[in-house]
């Protein structure tokens, strides 16, 4: 599988205009063999697909003019990259229900975490290195996740650690307020790591200080309308690439409420 590429999300027309012109597409990975490509030039823009073929190889077409009155909007490059990548059998991204299913069905290729189990199997036989393994998908899923995450920070013009207090004052409320002390404990950082990115945060204007009702001495934080609508955006579009991965996946939401359970009972047990 590729690795250590970075996506650019391409689905706002705001952002592909954006975009500086320069001799190569922005890739936008819409799963982890699939990518979609705009590529920006001073004649003009054009979507690109491609799909990967091993061995840090792809294979790559032209899918479409970009946007403009004749061009491709973002839904309409992906259902094209999609019948492309369909047509060519070796990505199951976006196929129909039983297509899906067949992958989710058929062998998976080994990874780098298989690699490492087996490396430990050759020097410790006497160690079944599996339930290891889980863990390290565990850890690795995280970290592809995290990636995501950050690029949606840094489109929205703050850094990942930003990002996480504005999340976790909009799920306590629109116009509620938080004290720096629940948030550090929320978001499991030190004191002093909250208030470098409260400090951060008020001088982009995305939160407020307020002195509490009860304590005029205690100091209070809310969202302004501005952090609140980057917060809403953010979680939208967390929402939307989770998503995406699940239906290209072909795992069903029974599937994942069993899953979900099992790490549930995993979590309490540590």
């Amino acid at each position: 599988m590729p690795q250590n590429l970075s996506s650019v999300d391409l689905s706002a027309a705001e952002t592909r205009l954006a975009l500086p012109q320069r001799a190569k597409p922005y890739w936008h990975i819409h799963s982890p063999r699939t990518h979609l490509g705009y590529y920006k030039g001073s004649r003009g823009a054009a979507w690109y697909g491609r799909v990967f073929i091993g061995q840090g190889k792809y294979r790559q077409t032209k899918l479409g003019p970009g946007d403009g009155e004749h061009g491709l909007n973002f839904e309409g490059a992906v259902r094209a990259l999609l019948a492309w990548a369909g047509d060519d059998g070796k990505d199951g991204a976006g196929a129909p229900a039983a297509g899906r299913r067949a992958k989710a069905d058929s062998p998976l290729q080994p990874n780098r975490v298989d690699a490492i189990s087996q490396a430990w199997a050759h020097e410790r036989p006497d160690i079944d290195f599996w339930l290891a393994g889980f863990f390290l998908r565990i850890e690795h899923a995280h970290y592809l996740h995290d990636r995501r995450v950050q690029e949606i920070a840094k489109q929205a013009g703050t850094s990942v650690g930003d990002l996480h207090v504005l999340l976790a004052l909009r799920r306590h409320g629109a116009d509620a307020a938080m004290r720096p002390t629940d948030l550090y404990k929320q978001l499991l950082v030190t004191s002093g790591a909250i208030t470098k990115r409260l400090d951060s945060l008020r001088e982009q204007k995305l939160i407020a200080r307020t002195a509490a009702a009860d304590d005029r001495r205690s100091e209070l934080v809310k969202l302004t309308r501005r952090g609140q609508a980057v917060a809403d955006a953010a979680m939208t579009r967390i929402t939307q690439l989770l998503e995406g991965i699940v239906r290209t996946s072909g795992v069903t939401r029974a599937e994942l409420r069993q899953i979900d359970d099992g790490f549930r009972r995993l979590i309490a047990a540590m």
